[in-house]
């Protein structure tokens, strides 16, 4: 029997990023599929730090300075690809 993966893009908060899942991949597809899915996280990236400062224009003081810096920590480059069955 061939044993397949389910692989996942997450996000720096450890979130599932929506549409970056892949069900029933073989091992020699994983880093393929890896490259595919990390090429993913830019525009994801890209995305939550607009919410994060959408959201703190509607703020005020600390709670603004908290949105601002939360959209800071955002990196494309902290996104990692979760395979289970890990790998051997």
């Amino acid at each position: 029997m061939t044993t397949t993966h389910e692989m996942r893009l997450v996000d720096t908060n450890g979130y599932t990023v929506p549409g970056a899942v892949r069900y029933q991949v073989p091992a020699d597809q994983v880093a393929a599929t890896r490259t595919t899915l990390l090429d993913l996280a830019p525009a994801d990236a890209a995305d939550a730090k607009a919410l994060h400062l959408e959201h703190a224009d509607s703020l005020h003081g600390v709670s603004a300075d908290n949105q601002r810096a939360a959209a800071r920590r955002i990196r494309a480059t902290d996104y990692r690809v979760q395979v289970t069955p890990p790998l051997a």
